[in-house]
């Protein structure tokens, strides 16, 4: 399988120039969701969907809760999760508080295996949508 991608046009200069280029922009294949991956790790082991379902849920839990606490998740090769936050700028530090973060996120470092697999990507050109 290939990544499939079409080219648009649309304006990124820093410059300030306002030139329009061509980039690549990455197209899904589809989505393959919860059930589906657990169905997959189930076919590769010698436990149930269901276990597997199980032991996912399980971690999503745990994750949770490290999380809400302030740690870093590392899950080996799989990568890790760490929360995020956005905020107001303001001139000095004793200006700011805890009014100023806006929103959270969750930032996610890929792992060896997941960035390994990018090395060997191929491509495919498809046609751009029409609007």
């Amino acid at each position: 399988m290939s990544i499939k991608f079409n080219v648009k046009k649309q304006k990124y200069d820093l410059a300030g120039n306002g030139v329009l280029k061509f980039y690549a922009k990455a197209q899904s294949s589809g989505v393959v969701n919860f059930n589906s991956i657990c169905e997959t790790i189930s076919d590769r082991s010698t436990v149930t969907k269901g276990d597997v379902m199980a032991v996912l849920e399980g971690c999503i839990f745990a994750m949770k809760t490290a999380l809400n606490n302030g740690n870093i998740v590392r899950l080996g090769d799989f990568g890790s999760f760490q929360v995020g936050i956005k905020s107001e700028g303001t001139l000095t530090e004793k200006e700011f508080s805890a009014s100023k973060i806006k929103s959270a996120h969750i930032n996610f470092r890929p792992g060896a295996a997941l960035t390994n697999m990018l090395d060997n990507l191929s491509y495919q050109k498809v046609s751009t949508p029409e609007v």
